[in-house]
């Protein structure tokens, strides 16, 4: 037992990489910030939920709400969960702790319980409110609210059990496409766009009852009864309403108890006959170079340099998803977002709404895919001595940081742009001032991360493993840019409908060509001084 809550407590630890500077105000105000910002979306969410159950009630279809919830909550956490169970069960190993004579089943136990630890956690925010919120609008007794905490917490147990199962076949595909970075990255951009997609539906499906409030303008008879007959082939979910709704209640309690034995079982033969050997098999192999064969080739000192970032950022699957992922699907997003409005939008308040939507859209999405820019210098972690001795000037070093960012999110903006005229959102004329200002704001964002980076660098020593935590500087670079879009966003739509249109021209770039004069003064001004003052 003592061996096992201590290779629990290392999990925790080692999902706490060390950071090395910044001071505890800093820390605590984007706590704060952070705790704010999910706190107005969290409410935001909650409010949206609550008038779906609102009309599910009005439409007789209270019962199957619980059984779809469900369904989404597992199928998010399955998904979800899987990626974080392959990754902590297979490609997390400490070889240290393989050195101690401990038995496969103690290793594989401390892991499991720190993963349902955190899907325990993960899963109880996403139902429990909303449990609530549907028994106060259903009106249920004390006895539903008794057994609201133990289904709760047996709502994770089976997506989780399932998860741990199909881990193995996901190891083995993570395995064979771990150093096909190309093929994931699309994988990637793929699932990115596919998710926006079903979000943007699921908007417009709110958004629609947000607005109309009638049950007739949502559901129909025959939608009604489509979703009462799909509703009775989800088993499982309709399990545990069973069990929180107390009908057949010990039929189902028995039905589920039954599957989480099952399932152990399995598991637990698993972890005796096959855990070790799979680990020591991904500990041996981890570290192994590649097979192909690299040829050296000359270049001259700029494409050296773009060569060697390109080269940092593409052999790391989670470094070039940071850097194109985002970027490259930010025009479908702002497509999506651009239909919402159109569709809602114009409706409530009129067409100058699409310009600063557009404006919103485009800022923030780009900003999170710029904000990869704020680890520019620190990325280098150990190896942040060869920039120092490398005979090049810091400031050529940083100028390749700089444009590679904008030889990726310059384009998105255009191409942006381009579909929103295209679709009809934008005129041509309206897409190009737009993209022109919307480019300046990007840039002067790219160069605020940089600087930021630059000013306060992060290093984080993770024993050559990838940086994939975020830290001050990232959060702090999304903050910025997030308060840019919103500003700018309402600032336009503002002066769209009480001005016109053209109005929100001198808005853009009476602010974006001053903020990116500013921003690269700020990164180029005595560059070189304080790069020499950076110690990794």
């Amino acid at each position: 037992m003592t061996q096992f809550l201590t290779l629990l407590k290392l999990e925790f630890m080692n999902r706490s990489p060390k950071i090395r500077g910044g001071k505890l105000f800093p820390r605590i105000l984007k706590w704060i910030f952070a705790i704010f910002g999910i706190g107005i979306i969290g409410f935001c969410l909650l409010y949206a939920i609550n008038s779906v159950i609102k009309v599910c009630v009005d439409a007789n279809l209270q019962n199957e709400f619980i059984i779809y919830y469900v369904f989404i909550i597992g199928l998010v956490q399955f998904l979800f969960g899987l990626s974080l169970t392959t990754k902590t069960l297979y490609f997390n190993t400490d070889s240290d702790i393989l050195k101690l004579p401990l038995g496969s089943r103690t290793i594989f136990f401390a892991k499991v319980t720190y993963l349902f630890i955190y899907e325990l956690i993960f899963t109880t925010i996403l139902s429990l409110p909303v449990f609530v919120m549907y028994g106060i609008a259903t009106s249920q007794g004390a006895l539903f609210y008794t057994l609201l905490i133990p289904n709760t917490l047996f709502l994770p147990i089976i997506p989780f059990l399932f998860g741990i199962l199909c881990s193995v076949p996901a190891m083995y595909i993570v395995s064979f496409l771990k150093n096909k970075f190309i093929v994931m990255l699309i994988i990637y951009i793929l699932c990115v766009g596919a998710g926006f997609y079903v979000y943007t539906y699921a908007l417009k499906f709110i958004m629609q009852i947000l607005s109309t409030g009638g049950i007739a303008d949502v559901f129909s008879d025959s939608v009604i009864a489509s979703i009462k007959q799909v509703a009775n082939y989800l088993h499982i979910p309709m399990l545990f309403r069973n069990s929180l709704l107390v009908y057949k209640f010990l039929p189902s309690a028995i039905i589920n108890v039954t599957i989480v034995i099952l399932l152990g079982l399995i598991i637990l033969t698993f972890a005796k006959k096959t855990y070790l050997r799979l680990l020591l098999e991904n500990a041996s192999g981890s570290g192994q170079a590649f097979k192909k064969k690299t040829v050296i080739k000359k270049r001259g000192l700029s494409g050296a340099l773009f060569f060697r970032e390109f080269t940092t950022i593409f052999r790391s699957v989670n470094y070039s998803f940071q850097y194109l992922t985002v970027i490259i699907t930010t025009p479908l997003m702002v497509y999506f977002s651009s239909e919402i409005a159109s569709n809602i939008g114009v409706q409530q308040i009129g067409a100058g709404v699409l310009p600063g939507i557009a404006v919103l859209v485009l800022i923030m999405f780009l900003t999170m895919g710029t904000s990869f820019a704020a680890t520019s210098i620190t990325r280098e972690g150990g190896n942040f001595f060869h920039t120092k001795i490398i005979p090049v000037s810091y400031r050529k070093q940083v100028t390749v940081k700089f444009l590679m960012y904008v030889i990726v999110s310059v384009p998105a903006v255009l191409i942006s742009c381009v579909v929103l005229a295209i679709a009809g959102f934008l005129s041509y004329f309206q897409a190009l001032m737009i993209a022109l200002a919307v480019c300046f704001i990007v840039v002067g964002n790219i160069c605020s991360s940089i600087t930021t980076d630059l000013k306060r660098p992060q290093f984080m020593f993770l024993d050559g493993k990838e940086i994939t935590s975020s830290n001050r500087n990232i959060n702090s670079s999304i903050s910025g840019g997030f308060v840019i879009a919103v500003l700018m966003g309402v600032a336009c739509i503002v002066v769209s409908l009480f001005v016109s249109i053209p109005a929100i021209f001198l808005v853009l770039f009476g602010f974006g060509v001053p903020y990116m004069i500013i921003e690269l003064f700020r990164l180029f001004f005595r560059l070189e001084k304080r790069y020499k003052t950076i110690e990794a």
